[in-house]
C-alpha cells in the first residue's frame, strides 16, 4: 500500500471542512421547508382529514423503522466495484441526493382536482407514497454522508472545528430555506407550493455541487477503508436481526439516541407550528414566517461561538449537552405567551440559543459514542448506527404529526381552514383551538425534551476519562 504522507494527512483543511459542512446546509435547505409546510399543506390547504394526515405520518414512521436501519446495515456490508476508485460512500451520496430533491417537489404535485372528501383515499395514498419515497432517498445519501464524519475528522479538536462549521452552515440552510420557501407561497393557493418547491430544487442542485469536495473520499480514506474491509472480511457477518438486537440493546447508544430524539422532536414541533402560529395566533401573512424562522436561527447562529468556547473549556460533552438541553427547555416557555408579532420574534430569537447548543453538541457526542462502540466491537460500523439515528429523526416527525392530530381534534381545529376568520366561523371552540396551537409550539415539546434530559443524565456514562481511554485503544486497534 502506498505510503501516506503528512501533507496528504492534512487534506482536511478549513475549506474541506466547510464543503463537508454544506451537506448540513443542503439537507436543511429541503428538510426545513418539509417540516414547515407538508403537514400544513395537506391539512389546511388540501383539506385532508387531520386524522388521515396523522395516520399517513404513522405509516411514514413504520417505513422509517425498516428503511433507515436496513439502509445503514446494507451500506456497511455491500461492496461495489467503484470503491477503490471513488470510495465507499461518495458514490451513494451522488446517486441519492439529486433524485431526493425531486421527491420533495413530487409531494406538492398531488392532483388539485381531487376532492378532499370523495377522493380522500387517493390524496392519502399520494401523501404516503411521496413522503416515503422522499425519506428513502434522503436516507441513502444522508447516512453515507454522516458516516464519513468519524473517519474523515479523527481528533477531538478537528471534530469540534468541523462541527462548528457544519452547525453554522446547517443553521444558515434553515434560515435560507425558511426565508426563500414562503416567498413563493400564497395562502389558499395550493399551486404556489409547487412554485416554491421548484425554486428550492433549482438552488438545491447548486448547493449539491458545493458540497462535493467535502464529501469526496480522498486516497487516504479509500486506503484506510480497504484496510478495514480486509479485517472485516475475516469476521463472520451478523444477520440483520442480530445487528438490530445488538444496536437496540446497547445502552450507551440508545440513551444518546433518545436524547437526540428529544431535541429533534422539539425542533420539528417548532417548525410545523410556524404556519399555524402565524396564520391563526399572530394573524400575519405567511410570507413573514421566513423572517421569524430566520430570527430563531440567528439566535442559534450567534450562540455557536459561545457553545464552542465553553465546550473547549469544560471538555465534557455529556455535561455540555445537558446544559444545552435545559437552555432549550427554558427558552420554549415564552413561546406559549407569544400572541403578538414582536413578542413572537423575541421568543424565537431566545429559543435559537437553546437550539444552537443542542445542534452544536450532537456531532461530537455521536463521535464519542461511535468511538466507544468501535472499541467494544473492534470494528467501525458508522453507517449502521447513523441508520438507526436517521430513523429517530423521522420518528420525531411522526410524533409531531400524531400530537397535532390529537390536539387539533380535541380542541376543535377544522381542516381546510386557512385564516383566523374561517377558524372563528367554522370551529365550535376557536379559542380552545388557539390554545392547542400555542401548546404544540411550546409546552408539549418542552416536556418531551425535559423527559429525555433526565434519561440522558441518569444513564449516559461516557465521561471524558472514557473518551481519552477509548482514543488510546483505537490507536492500538488500528481503528
Amino acid at each position: 500500500m502506498a505510503e501516506i504522507t503528512e501533507k496528504e494527512e492534512y487534506e482536511n483543511s478549513k475549506p474541506i471542512m466547510a464543503s463537508y459542512g454544506f451537506n448540513q446546509f443542503f439537507s436543511q435547505w429541503i428538510t426545513g421547508p418539509f417540516g414547515l409546510f407538508v403537514f400544513f399543506f395537506f391539512e389546511a390547504e388540501i383539506g385532508l382529514d387531520v386524522l388521515l394526515v396523522g395516520i399517513g405520518f404513522v405509516i411514514f414512521s413504520i417505513w422509517n423503522a425498516v428503511n433507515d436501519p436496513l439502509t445503514g446495515y446494507i451500506m456497511e456490508r455491500i461492496h461495489m466495484p467503484w470503491e477503490r476508485r471513488w470510495g465507499k460512500r461518495f458514490p451513494w451520496v451522488i446517486l441519492g441526493a439529486i433524485p431526493w430533491l425531486f421527491t420533495y417537489l413530487a409531494i406538492f404535485y398531488v392532483p388539485l382536482n381531487w376532492d378532499p372528501v370523495t377522493d380522500q383515499w387517493l390524496i392519502f395514498g399520494w401523501a404516503i407514497f411521496s413522503i416515503c419515497l422522499y425519506d428513502t432517498l434522503f436516507t441513502l445519501w444522508n447516512v453515507n454522508a454522516l458516516a464519513m464524519f468519524p473517519d474523515k475528522f479523527r481528533g477531538p479538536e478537528e471534530r469540534r472545528t468541523a462541527t462548528s462549521i457544519a452547525t453554522l452552515l446547517g443553521m444558515m440552510g434553515i434560515v435560507a430555506g425558511s426565508i426563500i420557501a414562503p416567498m413563493f407561497i400564497e395562502e389558499g393557493v395550493p399551486q404556489s407550493y409547487r412554485v416554491s418547491a421548484w425554486v428550492l430544487v433549482g438552488i438545491g442542485i447548486i448547493l449539491f455541487f458545493i458540497m462535493i469536495p467535502g464529501i469526496y473520499e480522498n486516497r487516504i480514506m479509500r486506503e484506510r477503508y480497504q484496510q478495514f474491509r480486509l479485517k472485516a472480511e475475516k469476521v463472520e457477518r451478523e444477520p440483520f436481526t442480530h445487528t438490530l438486537r445488538r444496536v437496540v440493546t446497547d445502552r450507551r447508544f440508545m440513551v444518546k439516541t433518545i436524547y437526540f430524539f428529544g431535541y429533534q422532536a422539539a425542533a420539528v414541533f417548532i417548525s410545523a407550528s410556524g404556519p399555524y402560529m402565524i396564520t391563526f395566533v399572530i394573524q400575519g401573512d405567511i410570507e413573514t414566517l421566513g423572517i421569524l424562522m430566520g430570527l430563531m436561527l440567528i439566535g442559534a447562529f450567534i450562540s455557536v461561538p459561545f457553545w464552542n468556547y465553553f465546550c473547549h473549556k469544560v471538555n465534557d460533552n455529556k455535561k455540555m449537552s445537558i446544559i444545552a438541553g435545559f437552555a432549550m427547555v427554558l427558552t420554549f416557555l415564552p413561546l406559549f405567551f407569544a400572541t403578538e408579532f414582536i413578542f413572537f420574534m423575541i421568543a424565537l430569537l431566545l429559543f435559537g440559543i437553546g437550539l444552537g447548543g443542542q445542534w452544536y453538541m450532537d456531532p461530537p457526542l455521536m463521535g464519542d459514542v461511535l468511538d466507544d462502540l468501535a472499541v467494544r466491537t473492534q470494528k467501525r460500523e458508522a453507517a449502521t448506527y447513523y441508520g438507526y439515528t436517521a430513523f429517530f429523526i423521522r420518528l420525531s416527525t411522526s410524533v409531531q404529526a400524531i400530537a397535532f392530530a390529537i390536539v387539533h381534534i380535541l380542541t376543535g381545529f377544522v381542516e381546510g381552514t386557512t385564516s383566523y376568520t374561517e377558524l372563528e366561523s367554522l370551529s365550535a371552540t376557536p379559542e380552545l383551538a388557539l390554545i392547542g396551537i400555542r401548546a404544540l409550539a411550546s409546552i408539549i415539546p418542552a416536556l418531551l425534551v425535559l423527559i429525555t434530559i433526565f434519561i440522558f443524565w441518569k444513564w449516559f456514562d461516557i465521561t471524558p476519562e472514557v473518551v481519552d481511554e477509548n482514543k488510546k485503544k483505537l490507536e492500538e486497534l488500528g481503528l
